[in-house]
């Protein structure tokens, strides 16, 4: 009995080893692969950060056992690289140096859920809305980008007549809304915007995908001294997850199999929005490469960066978060520690100095904020 333990222990780690080793490599790949045709490579590539950790153990166990099956793992993360890499941030040795001659831009992206706190708790007196805007306020930024943004302009709702405020008050005379859909009395409007301190010479919206509650892609350029360039932001599609999915994703992560077996309606849910979101990402990608000016896009992608959707608007931009950031840098925590899923990008024309998320539990997102520069002067 001892002898058949001795030889069957051996065979059960290499062939998990193996396993393990393998799926990695499947999830670190699926942002090659299209939803649409592949969607449950999709659900593999949100589990990366997993299977990334798993195998990272197993490496270290087969390294203290000296074992010559320590080459499955070694490979899987050499093969896993790019996402390993737009995955975690790795520290940095050296820093952006700043050039003197050029102004800085500081951008803050930041999905408000319409100013309500995360969870759906009561706010009856707006604490949490007047929080965001301080917030917003304290960084200074030159540039505000903002998802599942509300305002009114209905007479007694002056108080959430939000675009107003961050203009007059805020110090944002310059600014373009999608205005995508309005609340049952119309005087109440959502989508994305952009706020400025420099002057817009051109804005316009970019329709992506029909749905109800869809959000557009909108841009602005703006005027910076002697340059012109472009700043996009957008909302992606959303998985749409109520109050009820949450509870049962948390019952699911303590164990619960009733909520496994009754989760069907979340998996289809996290199939759709895959789907949607790479015929999104596509357009997107699509108005990035027509785009007369150096440009900047920001913004809430809903998804991760080991994705079809991230790697096709990012394929030859710069990620603030991968160039300045640190560790994981998850932006929304309601479900998981490593959702990465705001973003800014900026083309080669930019240099990042400085990237960092706000970790304050006031939306369901962390804002990001960066700080770049031109290269050169880019006249318009």
């Amino acid at each position: 009995m001892r002898f058949a333990l001795h030889k069957l222990f051996p065979l059960l780690f290499h062939l998990v080893l193996m396993g393990c080793s393998g799926v990695l490599l499947l999830a670190a790949w699926s942002p090659y692969a299209d939803p649409r045709s592949w969607w449950p490579l999709a659900f593999l590539g949100l589990t990366f950060p997993l299977w990334l950790l798993i195998v990272i153990f197993l490496w270290i166990f087969a390294l203290l056992l000296r074992s010559k099956w320590i080459v499955l793992p070694t490979l899987a993360l050499i093969g896993s690289w790019k996402a390993i890499r737009v995955t975690v941030a790795l520290p940095h040795l050296s820093s952006a140096t700043e050039d003197t001659t050029r102004p800085v831009i500081k951008l803050i992206s930041y999905n408000v859920h319409s100013f309500a706190p995360y969870h759906n708790r009561p706010d009856p007196r707006g604490k949490y809305g007047r929080a965001m805007l301080q917030l917003i306020a304290s960084q200074q930024p030159d540039i505000v980008c903002l998802q599942e943004f509300f305002t009114s302009d209905h007479p007694r709702l002056k108080q959430k007549d939000y675009k107003t405020y961050i203009s007059d008050s805020l110090g944002y005379p310059y600014r373009y809304f999608s205005s995508d859909y309005n609340g049952a009395s119309s005087t109440s409007h959502s989508g994305v915007i952009i706020f400025s301190r420099w002057p817009i010479c051109r804005a316009g919206k970019i329709p992506i995908i029909q749905h109800p509650h869809a959000e557009s892609l909108i841009y602005a350029d703006l005027v910076i001294k002697q340059d012109t360039v472009r700043v996009f932001t957008v909302h992606l599609q959303s998985i749409y997850l109520n109050q009820n999915d949450l509870m049962q994703i948390e019952e699911m992560k303590q164990g619960n199999d009733t909520a496994w077996r009754a989760s069907r309606p979340i998996w289809s849910k996290l199939k759709r929005a895959f789907i949607r979101r790479s015929e999104e990402s596509k357009r997107v990608k699509q108005a990035l490469q027509q785009s007369p000016y150096p440009f900047l896009i920001c913004g809430d992608f809903n998804d991760t960066p080991v994705s079809f959707t991230y790697f096709t608007i990012a394929k030859g931009l710069q990620d603030g978060f991968v160039k300045c950031g640190q560790g994981l840098g998850a932006t929304y925590y309601s479900i998981s520690p490593t959702l990465r899923i705001d973003y800014i990008l900026a083309d080669p024309n930019w240099q990042f100095l400085h990237f960092r998320r706000i970790p304050v539990h006031l939306s369901d997102h962390y804002p990001v904020v960066a700080e770049l520069q031109l290269h050169s002067p880019i006249h318009p």
